[in-house]
């Protein structure tokens, strides 16, 4: 019987070496998580989670100003809006941009040591370690998530721009041909 389980046992750590794990005891394989990082984590998201909370009243206001003003002046309300929608989706944008930065760091970390997490990396909490092929994978998965950030973060920089540019032309255009009814079918 104890021969017939250290053969398995032999097996299980062929399995797992073939696949790239570097198993020498099961501890080993185990990222431990720091304590001190998890309450950091947490109380950013916390705080991330009260700031949202008091902006969105202000966020509120600032958007029935801009309805209450699209009645009397719908050309200053539609800059107030573009404004608004620039600023937001430059905010959202600059973290997108980080987080894709940050994961090219984290996989030029995992190719170069070839190993996830990197060594001297902390996590929030115990990580499996991923060595060869498996480090690989993680290391490229972390370039196409940065770079899918980094072109959301483009688009969302460009975007405004473009729709602000597209609707002016519209209303220019727009103003042409009223005014080429108005004068019976010249162009003024």
């Amino acid at each position: 019987m104890r021969i017939g389980v250290n053969l398995l046992k032999y097996l299980i750590y062929c399995n797992l070496h073939i696949s790239g794990y570097k198993i020498f005891n099961m501890e080993q394989d185990i990222v431990q998580g720091d304590k001190e990082l998890r309450k950091k984590f947490i109380l950013f998201l916390i705080l991330f989670t009260m700031v949202v909370i008091l902006v969105e009243p202000t966020l509120n206001r600032y958007i029935d100003e801009i309805k209450q003003t699209s009645e009397k002046n719908p050309g200053l309300a539609f800059k107030k809006s573009m404004v608004a929608l620039k600023v937001s989706l430059g905010l959202v944008s600059f973290l997108l941009l980080m987080a894709g930065v940050y994961f090219i760091a984290l996989a030029r970390g995992t190719f170069k040591s070839g190993q996830y997490p990197p060594p001297g990396m902390r996590v929030i909490r115990d990580t499996r370690l991923r060595t060869g092929t498996r480090a690989k994978r993680a290391g490229i998965s972390l370039l196409v998530l940065s770079c899918i950030f980094i072109i959301f973060a483009c688009f969302f920089l460009y975007w405004p721009y473009a729709f602000e540019k597209t609707v002016l032309k519209k209303k220019s255009s727009g103003e042409k041909i009223m005014m080429t009814v108005k004068k019976g079918g010249e162009i003024g």
